[in-house]
């Protein structure tokens, strides 16, 4: 689990209330127990490939941890989603919050085994979404994902340090767009949980670090690997590997401008599955139960 010393991470401040964009420009004012100072609006343009930098687009490879994640359409949007049962995927509640009421126009496709493509029965958004801003939601889908695709498992370790993996299909339904980056801080919800990740976009140079301490662990990853959200990139996947096991420790689903001490940079992230565990399995096996005689 999650230790208690990772819960706010580092070069964290306190503030009242910050303004962020999602990874469709739209922009949120949400209010939390700790933030980070000075983060601002920025403004995106509305579709692009996913992710910036890193190792750029290409073929997903069946049978591999990063073969879980598929694209979503939701409405006019084209996202991310992961596959973590054969019939269930996870992706972010604002891209699909609305079509909660007409599930079947959110579809969910990968270009494995020869294409693959199915329509939602079902989209459960967190219960918290509106409330406490937990931007997550399970669909569904009509059929099984093909075996060639992978299942991720929740990752429930320390965040804060460790480098994740992005996996997006943002913009595209045939490549995925792969990178990395470092996780500079993970912040609560009011009720303390591990709530989101943060990370940097970080240039060649230690100057352009602005979020966490001024280190040489916090410059750039290099070229080929560091990489952050752009449009389209709600859904995606944040992997830890650790001894060559993939986790998915979070679901990518904002970006923003941060203007503070370390100066102003881009910064993106998501929410932490690891707290919300429990209602992933209790909504799994609840429509599990639902759809069984005399439940």
């Amino acid at each position: 689990m999650v230790r208690s010393d990772d819960v706010g991470g580092q070069g964290v401040s306190v503030c009242d209330a910050v303004h962020e964009v999602d990874c469709h420009g739209a922009v949120h004012r949400r209010h939390w127990l700790r933030g980070l100072a000075g983060l601002a609006a920025s403004a995106w343009a509305p579709w692009s490939i996913a992710l910036e930098g890193g190792a750029g687009p290409s073929d997903p490879v069946p049978d591999t941890p990063a073969s879980a994640v598929g694209s979503l359409s939701a409405g006019n949007r084209l996202v991310s989603a992961v596959v973590i049962q054969r019939q269930w995927v996870i992706t972010a509640a604002h891209v699909v919050n609305g079509a909660v009421p007409t599930p079947h126009e959110v579809v969910f496709r990968t270009p494995l085994a020869g294409g693959f493509s199915s329509r939602a029965s079902a989209v459960h958004v967190h219960p918290e979404f509106i409330s406490h801003k937990i931007d997550l939601a399970l669909v569904k889908l009509e059929t099984p994902v093909p075996r060639e695709m992978g299942v991720a498992r929740v990752y429930t370790g320390p965040l804060v340090g460790h480098t994740i993996r992005l996996v997006s299909h943002g913009g595209s339904t045939t490549l995925i767009s792969t990178g990395e980056n470092r996780v500079d801080a993970v912040t609560p919800d009011p009720q303390g949980r591990p709530w989101q990740y943060l990370f940097d976009h970080d240039g060649p140079e230690l100057s352009s670090n602005v979020l966490g301490p001024s280190l040489p662990v916090n410059g750039t990853l290099g070229a080929g690997r560091e990489a952050t959200l752009v449009s389209g990139d709600s859904g995606s996947a944040a992997f830890v590997v650790i001894d060559g096991q993939w986790g998915l420790a979070g679901i990518n689903t904002f970006q923003a401008t941060l203007n503070g001490p370390n100066g102003s940079g881009r910064v993106a992230g998501g929410m932490v599955l690891v707290a919300h565990a429990k209602w992933i399995v209790e909504t799994l096996r609840g429509a599990v139960s639902a759809g069984k005689p005399g439940a």
